[in-house]
């Protein structure tokens, strides 16, 4: 058996021993204080130069046909080209950078040939990433505290390595730089444990601006991040500055990490109600919102939620994901009954005029969402009302315990009390 043949058979085990684990990312973050002048002037030349390269690929007239031991390319200085060398990337991460314009190509290509409007890459003015392609050879963890990046000589202190798993395996990592503080993403592959089987239970969503979820079980959960006070004095300090100055670029580099506190908050938030539905309810309900038409009428309020997110990963975490049609009256429609009827946005109870039902808007809608879900199941029709659930204890007791979330229940028909 050939070298090459040895490299492909090692490679396919690798893979096949892969899909039966479970692929984590984790991000660490590099401790400037530890960094010498040296080794943030190569960090610097790292993004410069793969930003050069990138650029160089992207306008190449066949990208797929340029030697991957490229040393040097040309890069426009005003209105004339100078070649500048590639004495920082190493032979794997310059590989690496080709290949990702490559795949981005035969993206667009997929997406054309289902009949979608693409454009062309364009060149890029900065690059945040730099793929670090094996672990052991690109990067590698010394003593549980340090990292070593090829062609930097200096052991790179990095704070968060002890969440990483002690029985994982390392695969490819990432070198993020990211509001002026740099980071490095390392996947890890782990034994895939045994998942308890969600309890026989579902439920019904309904989400909304005012209210961003409303259950079927009576519960509503409330949880909305504004833009801060903080971010709106830093965008006006930033105006005041001369455009790509020091101190610009040090209010940007400010202005990025409140953004990104924000938005950490709101992934932390998502990830936390996704887990308790899937962790508590088989059948998880919800409708298939155009949240895109919100953005366009809404779009301060759509940016203080992530309903999106929400949906996108009870699509995959989920064991039976149900989606009602977009066009479904779910608001319109009784939960008793099945009687329709012609409601307003301000009308905030529902009142139907054939059984005299009366309750909140959003817990009927989420109710009807769930009775639609057991028809297109084909578990034929079934009644779902707040006071035949019993899980709305437990869930207000998980919520409440979020940051930044006020979970509440209708009490009497029509009225909110809201659970401290």
């Amino acid at each position: 058996m050939s070298k090459n043949e040895r490299i492909k058979t090692t490679l396919k085990g690798t893979k096949e021993r892969r899909k039966q684990m479970v692929c984590r990312v984790y991000t660490v973050k590099l401790d400037r204080s530890h960094l010498n002048q040296k080794s943030l002037n190569i960090l610097k030349l790292l993004f410069l130069e793969a930003k050069w390269l990138y650029n160089y690929c992207v306008g190449h007239p066949n990208v797929f046909s340029i030697d991957d031991k490229i040393n040097a390319v040309p890069v426009k200085v005003k209105d004339q080209f100078e070649i500048r060398q590639l004495t920082h990337l190493s032979a794997q991460i310059r590989q690496s950078i080709i290949t990702r314009v490559q795949q981005n190509i035969r993206g667009l290509v997929r997406l054309k040939a289902k009949g979608h409007k693409v454009g062309r890459l364009k060149f890029k003015s900065y690059v945040n990433s730099i793929p670090l392609k094996q672990y052991g050879n690109t990067y590698k963890i010394i003593n549980g505290k340090y990292l070593r990046v090829q062609k930097i000589k200096q052991k790179l202190r990095v704070n968060g390595l002890e969440q990483l798993p002690p029985n994982c395996e390392f695969a490819n990592a990432m070198l993020l730089h990211q509001h002026g503080d740099y980071y490095v993403a390392i996947t890890t592959y782990t034994p895939r444990e045994h998942r308890p089987v969600a309890p026989a239970n579902s439920i019904g969503i309904d989400f909304g601006l005012k209210n961003q979820l409303t259950l079927s079980n009576g519960v509503r959960v409330l949880y909305t991040l504004p833009i801060t006070r903080r971010i709106t004095q830093l965008c006006k300090k930033l105006s005041r500055q001369q455009y790509r100055s020091k101190n610009w670029w040090k209010m940007l580099y400010k202005l990025l990490k409140a953004y990104a506190k924000t938005t950490n908050i709101k992934r932390d938030i998502r990830n936390k109600i996704v887990h308790f539905l899937y962790t508590n309810f088989q059948v998880v309900c919800y409708q298939n919102e155009n949240l895109r038409a919100w953005q366009r009428i809404w779009g301060s309020k759509m940016l203080s939620t992530s309903l999106g997110g929400i949906i996108s990963m009870l699509e995959v975490k989920v064991q039976t994901p149900v989606e009602i049609d977009r066009f479904f009256p779910s608001t319109k429609t009784c939960s008793r009954c099945g009687h329709q009827r012609a409601i307003s946005l301000a009308e905030r109870t529902y009142v139907c005029h054939n059984c005299g039902l009366v309750i909140d808007r959003d817990v009927n809608s989420s109710c009807v969402i769930e009775q639609e879900a057991y028809k297109n199941l084909g578990r034929g029709p079934t009644e779902v009302t707040p006071a035949e659930t019993n899980t709305s204890t437990l869930t207000l007791d998980y919520l409440n315990q979020i940051p930044y979330v006020k979970a509440s229940m209708v009490k009497e028909t029509g009225s909110l009390t809201a659970l401290a």
